[in-house]
């Protein structure tokens, strides 16, 4: 009897650990210099594939109409560690164009990130666990 009051304790004591739920993720995106292709916003829930390749993203958003800046909603997001990477696809080919050293050759952007540097998704994670929550960022190279 005794243990079955423990388990119970211990479960209800993680579960206010633990916050389940889902929210709303935006990101405004700012300082954009073209009006070219579109913005690709790409929300990984892991490192796999951060912050380069679409297909490995969690969650992947397209925004073809911006000017000078751009936001798009990740909506009913679950709550937990995410990284947002986004670039501008100015010849709409779905990928980051690289140079011959892997020098992305169009803007682009992590979370996190305020200067050049290899985006890891560790440098650019942050937490979700809240209904709404809103990211700024720039274009790193731009």
């Amino acid at each position: 009897m005794k243990r079955k009051h423990l388990i119970a304790v211990m479960t209800v004591v993680l579960m206010g650990f633990t916050k389940p739920g889902s929210g709303n993720l935006t990101i405004n995106l700012t300082d954009i210099e073209s009006k070219e292709g579109e913005i690709v916003f790409m929300l990984f829930a892991k490192e796999d594939g951060f912050p380069k390749e679409p297909s490995k993203a969690f969650k992947k958003g397209v925004v073809t109409d911006f000017s000078a800046s751009a936001s798009y909603t990740f909506k009913k997001v679950p709550y937990g560690t995410y990284a947002v990477s986004v670039f501008q696809d100015k010849d709409k080919n779905g990928e980051i164009k690289s140079n011959f050293i892997g020098m992305p050759k169009e803007p682009v952007g992590a979370s996190n990130m305020t200067k050049m540097g290899k985006p890891s998704f560790k440098k650019c994670s942050f937490q979700l666990n809240s209904q709404n929550k809103e990211l700024r960022m720039k274009f790193i190279i731009n």
